[in-house]
């Protein structure tokens, strides 16, 4: 049964009488347990051949539904969905030519369902294992390998997990955009070719994609509201959004709703970053809007592309004038900090001597030759991270959220660390267990730019 499937349509209609519309080409995992507050789905991850360009085959890995008959594999992934408070298991089984596993990235999960070489043995080709876990967290977050994630990640093994509950904002329009973008050859078949650059800015693709396809095209009701939620999959690169004559009024961050929505007229959403917005589409029936990406200098002059168009979007006939909004928002309230609260220093740098072999250090250390910080569940501390190399890293911590200390309305577990700046966050340590916390630019992590906290009861 498609159970998670009906819960998109009902949960986030709001006071609406008609359930808003699906993001097209969004597959959904199949909910085979009856139990109302469980989900219960089957994941396999394989080879296949997708079309990345029209006409143009590619060899790729990629996930898709154990529990279809007919599931066909998908770039993204097939996207999990669930409820706050429901109890999600996963039985995955590995059909690629090499170990793997599942990160549930942003999601608060036990040690074990984590996904990390650290949490637990790969899963060999052609076996399995079962990741078990409670939602406490609502908002969108997304599933990804956590082995040669550089690679793998690339290749297409990625998706999103959408959960709902707390304030739903009435919308025409619920909508999950994965962002990505892919190295390709002419032929159409993922680039084989590494290059320095690659590894030092992180890989960028030359073809850039929104669930799975090049400048996709949707329509829209004239003069509605509708509901964007963002993840960025994508290895290295930085996505500027923006919607031309329009604003963006950000509602959410990584881990759900923020206190005080705000306005904006361009959303930065660094690698594993997520945000949740509304849109106010304004216009007359048969208006053509585009959703681009724009340039941002993140370091060591990137060239300037030119805008890239994201997303094509067609105003139909005009609807019902938007309803009100809602008066309150998300309920965090601030980790409680003084000048006492521990703190822990984290110096990013990067070594680019050899440009064809740049390591990335935290603290002066590379993975996996690394020192743990240790700690007890609840502790609270003051992270301060400094980047001191010439180019931006989103940092991000598994297994537990933290708030940025200028900002505490809202959670967060990835944020982006300008150049040769500061950023403070707070953080309650989470559950027992070794976690990993690292750059989110893929080929950073993968040549050193990660670490490991272990949390652990005091004997």
């Amino acid at each position: 049964m498609r159970r998670a499937s009906l819960l998109l349509f009902l949960a986030a209609c709001g006071s609406s009488d008609a359930p808003p519309l699906r993001t097209p080409d969004l597959q959904v995992l199949t909910d085979t347990n009856p139990d109302p507050d469980i989900v219960e789905v089957a994941l396999v991850a394989a080879p296949t051949t997708l079309e990345l360009l029209d006409g143009k085959p590619a060899e790729v890995w990629a996930f898709r539904d154990g529990a279809a008959a007919d599931a066909t594999a998908s770039i993204p992934g097939p996207m999990l969905e669930a409820k706050l408070g429901d109890r999600v298991i996963v039985h995955f089984r590995n059909e690629l030519p090499e170990g793997t596993t599942i990160h549930w990235h942003g999601l608060r999960v036990p040690n074990a369902a984590d996904g990390t070489p650290a949490s637990q043995m790969p899963v060999a080709p052609g076996s399995t294992y079962d990741y078990e876990m409670e939602i406490v967290d609502t908002g969108l977050f997304w599933y990804h390998p956590h082995v040669n994630g550089e690679v793998q990640v690339e290749r297409g093994l990625y998706a999103p997990v959408l959960v709902h509950g707390g304030v739903e904002p009435a919308v025409a329009a619920d909508r999950v955009f994965v962002l990505d973008d892919v190295k390709l050859s002419a032929s159409g078949a993922l680039s084989t070719q590494t290059n320095a650059l690659d590894l030092m800015l992180g890989r960028q693709g030359n073809v850039v994609l929104v669930n799975g396809k090049q400048a996709p095209e949707l329509v829209a009701v004239a003069g509605s509201r509708e509901r964007w939620r963002f993840v960025n999959a994508a290895n290295g690169r930085y996505f500027r959004l923006e919607l031309p004559g329009h604003t963006f009024r950000v509602i959410g961050w990584d881990g759900g709703l923020v206190n005080a929505p705000y306005e904006t007229e361009r959303v930065l959403i660094a690698p594993g970053e997520r945000y949740d917005v509304l849109v106010d589409l304004g216009g007359d029936p048969g208006d053509a809007l585009a959703l681009r990406t724009v340039h941002y200098d993140r370091g060591h002059d990137i060239p300037d592309p030119g805008p890239i168009e994201l997303l094509a979007i067609t105003l139909g006939e005009a609807g019902e004038p938007p309803g009100a909004l809602p008066t309150t928002w998300g309920d965090v309230a601030p980790i409680a900090t003084e000048a006492s609260t521990p703190r822990r220093m984290f110096l990013l740098q990067e070594d680019d001597t050899d440009p064809t072999s740049p390591v990335f250090t935290i603290n002066g250390e590379a993975f996996p030759d690394i020192t743990p910080l240790t700690g007890a569940p609840g502790d609270i501390e003051i992270w301060e991270i400094h980047n001191m190399s010439e180019m931006d890293h989103p940092f991000h911590l598994h297994g537990m959220s933290f708030q940025l200390l200028d900002e505490p309305g809202g959670w967060k577990d990835t944020v982006n660390v300008p150049r040769m700046s500061p950023l403070a966050v707070a953080v309650e340590l989470g559950g027992p267990g070794r976690w990993m916390y690292h750059c989110h630019i893929l080929e950073h992590a993968e040549r050193g730019m990660m670490g490991e906290l272990e949390v652990a009861d005091a004997p």
